[in-house]
């Protein structure tokens, strides 16, 4: 039975996949609070990394942890980079052979060389702080793809789907039309600029997405996990109300509006699809079942 180790074990993502392990492997769970089953580990000190991989000695790795906001610049280099160099030293030094899947992000792409559509050679030219830090973790940990270690990259684009966080748009809309579909705040929504397209992709299909790339993706390979089509942010706000069966307004709030410098991308999907993964959950069951875990809150 292999040894498997995922990061970031209480995080969005880990959910879906964890669920998708259960059963064909012995799965060891880092997070960074103590919780039933996993193992509480801050991979931003070397030795607790160490101290991780010395007790899991796994054979496949998916690296899950980080963040997608902080403070400041320090914070997202320590949760993103800091973290992940420290893991692949410590698995480097164990000397055993690893798979190792990094979660990256379609933030890396930022500019993208003006592509609507993003493919793994297309030009990386982070817009924001988190992109440029996912990038570094990236570079970062493709040096390590030698000696014992293979190394996969996913870029994820907008992930969505039950257990959305109320700090991202889709989650802060879905958590607020369950209000107001239960009757606890009138049909105003507060919204930022509604008019940039994303490529949103479900978290189960994530998942999905993840495994196949760990099993059968190409060491030392980028690939993009998205639907390969764009939506405007207006549209999931549309799709979640009409999902609650209630109509909202919307209210521009100067603390969520800024505008984007990247107005429209999505997915080139045609590298991940090679190997047997595509989309299987449609936007309209994603974003039903998105304001259904919201509702239950």
């Amino acid at each position: 039975m292999r040894r498997i180790l995922v990061t970031g074990a209480g995080g969005f993502v880990a959910g879906p996949l964890l669920e998708r392990l259960k059963g064909r492997a012995r799965i060891f769970r880092l997070a960074r609070t103590s919780a039933p089953g996993s193992i509480a580990c801050d991979l931003s000190d070397p030795a607790s990394a160490r101290a991780a991989v010395s007790r899991a000695r796994p054979d496949l790795v998916y690296h899950l942890a980080g963040v997608t906001r902080a403070p400041d610049w320090n914070g997202l280099w320590r949760a993103n980079v800091t973290t992940t160099t420290n893991l692949l030293e410590a698995l480097a030094s164990a000397g055993r052979p690893a798979r190792v899947l990094i979660a990256a992000s379609s933030g890396e792409y930022g500019a993208a060389g003006g592509a609507r559509k993003a493919r793994e050679d297309s030009p990386l030219e982070p817009v924001t702080l988190y992109g440029s830090c996912k990038l570094s973790q990236t570079m970062a940990a493709l040096s390590f793809n030698r000696g014992p270690l293979e190394v996969v990259v996913a870029r994820i684009f907008n992930v969505i789907g039950p257990g959305t966080p109320e700090n991202q748009a889709p989650g802060a809309f879905a958590s607020q039309i369950a209000r107001v579909a239960a009757g606890l705040q009138s049909s105003e929504i507060a919204v930022g600029d509604l008019s940039p397209r994303r490529d949103y992709i479900d978290v189960r299909d994530v998942a999905a997405a993840l495994e196949t790339i760990a099993r059968r993706g190409r060491a030392g390979e980028c690939y993009n996990v998205g639907s390969g089509r764009s939506m405007p942010m207006s549209a999931i706000l549309r799709g979640l109300a009409k999902a609650a069966g209630v109509r909202v307004t919307e209210r521009i709030d100067p603390a969520r509006f800024r505008r984007s410098e990247v107005q429209d991308i999505a997915a080139d999907t045609r590298r991940i699809r090679a190997l047997g993964w595509k989309p299987r959950i449609t936007l309209e069951r994603s974003l039903a079942d998105t304001l259904a875990w919201w509702s239950a809150r």
